[in-house]
């Protein structure tokens, strides 16, 4: 029987940057059965799982028209015009419950990727049936747990956030994680790399602002340091 492959994308604001360039790399050697992203994880998600060539991901990183915050909408709009291909599924946090929940495959609509794009103060909550939903990346930014519970046994991770942008933040934000944070176990069966920027990407400004040179610097890191995947593989549980 073969086992599900998954590519799981974290949040990260504009250094999905990042991710897009180290898909430029891994995607010569890896093809996967799930894609599974959160927040612009699930931008960058929806573009490869419908079928988007790395080097068209990476162009739409290069212009601002698509990437910046300011045109979430559009984005969303634009990128769900194209039918999946392969199997995709999102994170969003229900605010009421402050729970994660999954919206898998052809249950995906634009509004759910704008809601797992709502970043708290800078983009507001979406509504969806009767609920709002804020970011999917607020209680874990990297989900791969999500991939493990649609079935994946060999998960490939690409986390552009291992770190939050702010030092002086950083303290408040694992507070928070620590109390609401969802972060439930591996099953022993699953096998999880996980690639992280080789050096710090830039500061929570430049996470929320989208710039051309820092959007072509990123891309340029993501991709070399998928070529040192191997160097980075991580088991963890």
């Amino acid at each position: 029987m073969k086992r599900k492959t998954a590519l799981v994308l974290s949040g990260g604001g504009m250094f999905g940057a990042w991710q897009a360039g180290a898909w430029l790399g891994l995607s010569e050697t890896f093809q996967p059965d799930l894609v599974v992203g959160a927040s612009v994880g699930a931008l960058n998600g929806y573009a490869i799982a419908s079928g988007w060539t790395p080097q068209a991901l990476c162009d739409l990183w290069h212009s601002g028209r698509h990437a910046a915050l300011s045109h979430l909408e559009e984005t969303a709009r634009f990128l769900t015009s194209n039918p999946l291909r392969t199997e995709f599924a999102l994170v969003m946090v229900d605010i009421l419950r402050m729970k994660p929940v999954t919206v898998a495959g052809a249950d995906v609509t634009w509004k759910h990727l704008v809601a797992s794009c709502a970043v708290p103060a800078l983009v507001r909550p979406r509504r969806i049936d009767g609920n709002w939903y804020l970011d999917g990346g607020l209680l874990n930014p990297l989900p791969v747990w999500a991939a493990a519970d649609l079935g994946a046994i060999e998960i490939t991770a690409l986390h552009a956030l291992p770190e939050f942008p702010s030092a002086a933040l950083q303290p408040f934000v694992r507070a928070f994680r620590a109390v609401l944070g969802y972060q439930p176990k591996l099953p022993a069966e699953v096998q999880l790399t996980t690639l992280t920027p080789s050096s710090k990407l830039g500061s929570l400004k430049s996470a929320v602002l989208w710039d051309a040179e820092n959007a072509a610097r990123w891309i340029a890191q993501g991709e070399r340091d998928s070529r040192n995947i191997s160097i980075s593989k991580c088991l963890e549980r």
